[in-house]
């Protein structure tokens, strides 16, 4: 069973596949075209305008990777199959950048550790520095000690 967003896109590819060329929807297989039909929506209502320009159509992404495989599995050629591949690829190249850049763990802290450090450079003084800077566990106790006997430093 087909989820209700694919079964729309496979509806919507077969309405376009209604307006296309009889000779190219024949190069399709009967197999893969039965399978559309079967899993398409009944309740789909066609709202393309088939006279605008196949990136004008405004498709749910799922419909235009339908068509991308249609294309490349019965339409293509192998050089033409070759060059939609190159294109694929060089495509997903530049979408995994994309997430990298944003996504990239070492970026996201190193942009998060400049914001922190440039809120506390406003803050910080030289009398807050030296209140930062501790003691160390024995040197507290000496002092206590001292403290304890009225010894002066």
């Amino acid at each position: 069973m087909i989820n209700q967003e694919y079964s729309l896109a496979i509806s919507e590819t077969l309405d376009i596949l209604d307006h296309t060329k009889k000779a190219d929807v024949e190069k399709i297989s009967e197999r893969f075209l039965s399978f559309l039909k079967e899993n398409a929506s009944k309740t789909y209502v066609s709202k393309i305008d088939f006279n605008k320009p196949l990136k004008e159509m405004n498709l749910n992404s799922k419909t235009i990777g339908i068509l991308s495989i249609i294309n490349k599995k019965f339409w293509c050629n192998d050089e033409q199959r070759k060059e939609f591949e190159r294109i694929l690829k060089q495509n997903e190249l530049i979408y995994q950048n994309e997430l990298r850049e944003k996504y990239n763990p070492d970026n996201i802290f190193k942009n998060r550790n400049n914001s922190i450090i440039e809120e506390n450079s406003n803050i910080v003084d030289e009398k807050s520095i030296a209140i930062i800077s501790q003691e160390k566990w024995y040197q507290k106790i000496f002092n206590i000690v001292k403290r304890l006997f009225k010894i002066e430093q």
